[in-house]
């Protein structure tokens, strides 16, 4: 991707929401958070945030152990909705 195919950022844009889906796997999969925690070492307090989907960010390693406990794939987990302007 060339330089001129980047779109600049800019504070006053709306760039989009990131939604998280753990809530919803873990439902499927009827997994608690007691039971992904022991699995995975994940604080629950981290857990939660993300299945209630107040988490602003989430490390990679966070990630990856999500989705190998879940068996799932990063997609699975996170959704980017982009902004309707």
């Amino acid at each position: 991707m060339s330089k001129d195919t980047l779109k600049p950022i800019i504070q006053e844009v709306e760039y989009g929401t990131i939604i998280v889906h753990l809530d919803k796997l873990m439902k499927n999969k009827d997994i608690t958070n007691y039971v992904l925690n022991t699995h995975t070492n994940i604080r629950f307090q981290t857990i939660q945030s993300l299945k209630e989907n107040t988490a602003t960010r989430i490390d990679f390693k966070v990630l990856a152990k999500l989705c190998y406990s879940l068996g799932c794939n990063v997609g699975d987990i996170i959704e980017y909705v982009p902004n309707q302007d």
